[in-house]
């Protein structure tokens, strides 16, 4: 059984309009080179990053990241392309998931375990994560670009723990808003609201 605190969250299925010009604003100039699911899963990433008020990662933290889709528009794009020839090397580049993790890496200061998952549970992304994590805890997304995109994450850190059995964390309920932990007993997952009484160190919204 482990326990974390939810120290960061963003929670944006689909992300609101001006999602472009708020990462613009956090990384100080519009991305380039990058395909849409890559943009999604950075802003995404760094909302979390500045609600937990962290600018850079411990370096004992770990970046788990998970999508049902992946870069399925990229994917296309150069499947179609090579009807004809050879794809384009930036369209080949954003088919590659691992591109979100080396852009956050540099984005955070960072240099540690990073991981992409395809699968169709964030759940279950949580419990393979939470086995190997560390004191410096997690910080986990699950990203798509269909049906009008999906970017959410949390910023993890394990401890924290609370008094009573919480309730039964539903399948599209990891990442809303209104629990500020959630503990990994097997294959069950429980969270706890606001306002839960704290045995350790509270965590954020």
């Amino acid at each position: 059984m482990k326990t974390f605190a939810i120290r960061g969250r963003c929670a944006a299925t689909p992300p609101p309009q001006s999602w472009r010009e708020e990462l613009a604003r956090m990384l100080g100039a519009r991305p380039r080179r990058i395909g849409t699911w890559a943009e999604l899963g950075l802003y995404g990433a760094l909302t979390c990053m500045a609600e937990a008020g962290e600018q850079a990662l411990p370096p004992d933290a770990q970046i788990w990241l998970g999508s049902e889709r992946g870069t399925y528009a990229a994917t296309a794009t150069v499947m179609a392309q090579m009807q004809d020839d050879l794809p384009m090397p930036l369209a080949f580049l954003q088919t590659q998931p691992s591109q979100l993790l080396a852009l956050l890496a540099a984005q955070l200061g960072w240099n540690g375990h990073a991981c992409f998952v395809a699968g169709t549970e964030p759940q279950a992304l949580l419990r393979l994560a939470a086995a190997q994590c560390g004191a410096g805890g997690l910080l986990l997304g699950w990203v798509d670009e269909m049906q009008g995109g999906a970017t959410n994450w949390l910023r993890l850190l394990p401890g924290g723990e609370v008094a009573g059995e919480g309730v039964a964390l539903a399948a599209d309920q990891l990442f809303a808003p209104g629990h500020t932990h959630v503990r990994i007993d097997g294959m069950s997952l429980r969270a706890f609201p606001s306002g839960a009484a704290i045995l350790g160190e509270q965590g954020a919204r």
